[in-house]
Parts: structure tokens; C-alpha cells; sequence
């Protein structure tokens, strides 16, 4: 067996070290590059990872964890945290953002110039690690991006599996169920759901 596992595409890598449980993911056509440093634990306190934005990355859109605390630590760059309905924060080296359970947020490269490095910790770890690693295996393998439309029902897919601890920010939760749902049934009768990982329990 190769050890590290290693799948590259013009979209990105995606490379799983066997040896030291470190998995790397680098979106490319999203400018996000993803380090984790341990294997997915859903009964751990925690969960934390190293996220590096390319200049001018937009970031995920507005979303919500109704279960975590996430905290973004800025190691290098220029950061813009939001939370909706609040005045945009802008964060430096050394400096953190916290966002408590059932809050609608997102952020960003602050920068078109430099990247942005920041350690982002969510607490507890429940289901984030295999929600964030099969979401970008996804992406990279089809050569895309997370937010491309050919993918919504692989990706609606995963976010059912995790529905009570990954949201939409803003969007009403009948009507995300619903569309959620049936594209992640799509997903499943037409084999789509076959390339996703087991949820792991």
C-alpha cells in the first residue's frame, strides 16, 4: 500500500499521510488549501485545522453551526470575519474571532495581495472533520469547486448527513430540509452517493 495515499488533478491534491494521520487538501479552483492533523474523532472535545486562503479568496458563504464554537486564530495575512447583522471585523496576526453555536457567519481573504493562514478550532469536533474531507475529495476529484452547481446533489449529500450540525445561513430549515433532501436522494438513486465515505459513526 502507498503510503501517503495521493490523488492530484488540475483542480488541486488531495493527500492522506498514513503514517502521522496528517490529510491535506488543496482546492484549487477555490484558492483553499486545508490541513488536518489528526484522524476524524466525532467524540473529540475538539477539532482543529490549518486553513490557507490564496490572495482574494471569498471564502464559504454564510453559514451556521447550531452545536460549535468555532474560533479562527490569524497566524499571517489579513482576515475579514462576518456575522450577519454585525459590522464586518477585520483581523491580523495573533488576533481571534469566536463564533458561538447558532450564529451565521463566514470570512475571507482581506487581501488580494497576500494569503491568509489561519488555525480554526471547532468545539466540539462532532462530525466536521468527515463533513470538510469528503465535501473538498469531492471537488478535487470532479475537477471543480465545492460551489459548482454539477455537484449540488454529491454535495447536498454530505450536508444531509450532518444536517444538525452544518447549516445555511439564513435559510429557513423546512425549506432547507426539503431541497437538501431531495437532492441528496438524487444523489443516492443515480449512484452519486457511491464516491462519498460512510459517515464515520
Amino acid at each position: 500500500m502507498l503510503m501517503p495515499y495521493f490523488a492530484a488533478c488540475k483542480s488541486g491534491t488531495y493527500v492522506e499521510n498514513m503514517a502521522n494521520t496528517k490529510t491535506t487538501l488543496n482546492i484549487e479552483k477555490e484558492g483553499e488549501k486545508l490541513t488536518f492533523h489528526s484522524e476524524p474523532d466525532c467524540t473529540a472535545p475538539f477539532v482543529e485545522f490549518d486553513c490557507v486562503f490564496t490572495p482574494g479568496a471569498k471564502g464559504p458563504g454564510f453559514h451556521v453551526h447550531p452545536k460549535q464554537t468555532e474560533t479562527f486564530y490569524v497566524v499571517s495575512g489579513k482576515m475579514i470575519g462576518r456575522i450577519k447583522g454585525q459590522k464586518d471585523k477585520v483581523l491580523g496576526p495573533g488576533e481571534t474571532f469566536v463564533v458561538p453555536p447558532g450564529v451565521i457567519h463566514n470570512f475571507s481573504n482581506g487581501s488580494k495581495d497576500q494569503p491568509l493562514e489561519t488555525r480554526i478550532t471547532l468545539e466540539p469536533a462532532l462530525h466536521f472533520q468527515w463533513f470538510m474531507i469528503e465535501a473538498a475529495k469531492v471537488a478535487i476529484h470532479e475537477k471543480s469547486s465545492r460551489n459548482d452547481i454539477s455537484l449540488l446533489p454529491e454535495m447536498a449529500y454530505i450536508m444531509w448527513q450532518c444536517r444538525d450540525e452544518q447549516r445555511i445561513g439564513g435559510m429557513p430549515v423546512f425549506v432547507e430540509n426539503m431541497l437538501i433532501g431531495t437532492l441528496a436522494f438524487i444523489a443516492r438513486i443515480t449512484g452519486k452517493a457511491k464516491k462519498i465515505a460512510p459517515k464515520i459513526p
